[in-house]
């Protein structure tokens, strides 16, 4: 059984010579089992940040969450739930990693990670060694309501 929690992370922000600007974000890490999954993904390197915690637009993150309760039906066509995102627009078309989560009684699990934009299909190789990794019910739901009340 594996445990959840959230912790804040930070993409730091530059201004490169050609005046292009990476803005600093502060987001939302999940911390599986006492590790960022965020840095299981190597995302320093990738330069995607988590889905929630760095949006002004408090309703369409409220959706995003509900889609990780359940509540809300994935957005994306493929099934799969953004996890990570462009730092910039959070944009599907920038490119995501996704995952499959799905709910019983008891537990809900993560499974299926993968690579994922809005003009080909998925790409599951690069992430199948991570996951699946399943959560009591009860705790989850606990801690992404906490999520949503900020």
């Amino acid at each position: 059984m594996d445990t959840l929690s959230l912790e804040y992370g930070i993409r730091n922000g530059e201004t490169f010579k050609n005046g292009s600007l990476k803005t600093e974000r502060k987001y939302v890490d999940f911390v599986v089992s006492g590790q960022s999954l965020g840095q299981i993904f190597g995302l320093p390197d990738s330069d995607l940040i988590g889905v929630f915690g760095w949006s002004d637009n408090r309703d369409y993150e409220n959706k995003q969450i509900d889609e990780f309760l359940g509540f809300e039906s994935p957005e994306l066509k493929t099934g799969r739930i953004p996890f990570y995102v462009c730092p910039e627009c959070g944009d599907i078309g920038c490119g995501a990693i996704t995952a499959k989560i799905e709910f019983s009684d008891n537990f809900v699990i993560w499974k299926d990670f993968g690579y994922e934009n809005n003009y080909s299909e998925p790409d599951l190789d690069d992430y199948k060694e991570i996951g699946p990794f399943t959560f009591k019910k009860d705790d989850y739901f606990q801690i992404l309501d906490k999520l949503k009340q900020k």
